[in-house]
């Protein structure tokens, strides 16, 4: 499906600004304000936006621990069932299927290496029958630019898991994150009404929320297969991964139209980047244009191709 340009202008307004009124919307992008609430339910009942939500800061909450878990099952029907099953888990923040040497993706939070090491443990010993391998990416740096496929090329990125202190929730903060990670765009009238309070303190916890670093941004969970996009992973080491090879591959995610997402990691691989690409050529240019960045180094690189199944909601507050 192709986007028109006022459509693809809309979806990326949107993403970081979903709270705003459909009137200052409409103001922000010369439209009306029929025309944006048209265009919203039409994304909506299309399924190319499959759910408005929120980005946290998880240290904020506690959470200081991010891990990429990959995952190799002595069996397809293993990972099929193991997929299934992953429910309500406090610590999963996203499961996906990928190709090639493992089976499934998970995203992982927790806070401390200790717990992390408990929840391995007692994955790996509850499938003892039936995971054959595993790697874990442990994570220092990562940023996310969701929305350069909309060729937003000046996009700032957002970084993820900044550092900041734990923070003290009260009970109403706790039901009005609750409530954006369900909704993103869920009305400050509602959120009062459910908790009982005046629409004025309920946009002024929300504000306080902002200011403590708890809220990061608004966001869209995108259908990219309906949007002729698919995602792809590159795990790449690089051996001599010093400070000027670190930020060469930082400016080239920052740079490239097609990466999505970079991750780096104590441990080898020390690179994980995703990138949404609608040509096999354009995945195919990326990975040349990382070897040539890189053609005085010894550098590895793996692909892994992943398939997000349709599944209702994500909810990236799994552990309130």
């Amino acid at each position: 499906m192709e986007l028109k340009p006022q459509d693809a202008r809309l979806l990326s307004y949107l993403y970081h600004h979903a709270r705003e009124p459909s009137t200052k919307i409409a103001k922000a992008l010369g439209l009306t304000r029929e025309q944006v609430d048209y265009k919203i339910k039409k994304f909506m009942s299309e399924g190319i936006i499959k759910q408005f939500t929120t980005l946290f800061n998880y240290p904020a909450f506690g959470y200081k621990e991010y891990r990429i878990l990959l995952l190799k099952f002595a069996k397809p029907i293993y990972a099929k069932n193991f997929f299934q099953k992953q429910g309500k888990e406090k610590n999963l923040l996203d499961i996906a299927f990928i190709s090639n040497k493992y089976d499934l993706v998970m995203e992982l939070f927790f806070r401390d290496e200790k717990e992390f090491r408990e929840h391995l443990n007692k994955l790996l010993n509850e499938q003892k029958e039936k995971i054959s391998d595993y790697f874990v990416f442990n994570y220092y740096y990562g940023k996310i630019w969701p929305l350069k496929f909309l060729d937003e090329k000046k996009e700032e990125g957002v970084l993820f898991n900044q550092e900041i202190k734990e923070v003290s929730l009260d009970k109403q903060e706790i039901q009005i994150l609750k409530m954006l990670a369900e909704d993103g765009r869920e009305r400050i009238v509602e959120i009062a009404d459910k908790l009982k309070i005046s629409p004025e303190l309920a946009l002024y916890k929300i504000k306080k929320l902002r200011e403590r670093k708890l809220i990061l941004s608004s966001a869209i969970i995108f259908d990219m297969k309906k949007l002729g996009y698919f995602l792809s992973t590159i795990l790449i080491n690089i051996q001599n991964f010093s400070a000027e090879n670190e930020k060469k591959i930082k400016d080239f995610a920052e740079k490239s139209g097609h990466v999505r997402s970079i991750v780096l990691s104590v441990s080898k691989p020390n690179c994980f980047i995703q990138l949404f690409h609608k040509e096999h050529g354009d995945f195919i240019k990326t990975i040349d244009e990382i070897k040539e960045l890189f053609k005085n180094d010894f550098v590895d690189v793996d692909v892994l191709f992943v398939d997000y199944p349709e599944k209702e909601k994500i909810n990236t507050l799994p552990f309130l």
